[in-house]
């Protein structure tokens, strides 16, 4: 097997260059398109949120059970935009690898490069290619910086519309019966909504902590494939 120190030593200087240049273009136009599919899940998330809001606001006979299915929704979202997310992880460490390992060393005479590692490493995932995080690690990387703020909003102005419509009360009694729908008792519908946002808080702030240490990988289990690249979470 070739080393690849040697192997790079033996290629023409402009040549490598050349192929690594065209190399960091394409990875950065695979990059900002898997970044702008993720906005364009958020923006459906936050589209629905406020029609849904505009809606159940207008007019105080207007059911509070749409703001609960707007949880639903966007829950859905949180798991489309969690796999577009691994997939711009994927595009994006290698354009990481590229910065971090060629250009700034090139850019920067007075650094010594102390290991070509990284070459070994983007040729395997070139060849096979593998994602840098897991599922649940995307999905808490989207809560924390989207999603737990979506669904407080929504679940703050359900707490709004019970307490305004169809008349204003200040009493939490009255409140929790007109929670109910469906013949589902308020006191269940509060309790599932409590036990939901503190699922997500746990998922959004400890599963960094649990998968960091890890060595899943979606192909295999390689802990070289998760240790050895940049996250960028």
């Amino acid at each position: 097997m070739t080393d690849p120190e040697d192997f790079v030593d033996e290629q023409d200087v402009t040549e490598f260059t050349t192929i690594l240049v065209h190399m960091y273009r394409g990875e950065v136009q695979r990059s900002y398109h898997w970044r702008s599919r993720l906005d364009t899940t958020t923006n459906w998330a936050i589209l629905l949120l406020s029609a849904l809001i505009t809606w159940t606001y207008s007019d105080p006979a207007n059911p509070h059970e749409l703001l609960l299915f707007s949880i639903v929704f966007i829950a859905l979202l949180l798991g489309i935009e969690s796999r577009r997310f691994m997939y711009f992880n994927l595009w994006h460490s290698r354009v990481r690898a590229l910065e971090r390992d060629y250009i700034s060393r090139s850019i920067n005479p007075k650094e010594k490069v102390t290991s070509r590692r990284w070459m070994a490493n983007l040729a395997d995932d070139l060849k096979t290619p593998h994602f840098k995080i897991t599922y649940w690690e995307a999905v808490s990387h989207r809560l924390r910086h989207v999603y737990v703020w979506l669904f407080s909003i929504s679940i703050l102005l359900w707490l709004g519309k019970l307490i305004m419509h169809p008349v204003h009360t200040d009493k939490f009694y009255v409140v929790v019966q007109r929670a109910q729908f469906f013949g589902i008792p308020g006191k269940i519908i509060f309790a599932i909504l409590i036990a939901f946002f503190i699922v997500n808080l746990v998922i959004a702030f400890t599963v960094p902590k649990i998968y960091r240490e890890g060595n899943w990988d979606v192909v295999k289990k390689d802990k070289r494939y998760i240790d050895e690249w940049d996250r960028d979470i």
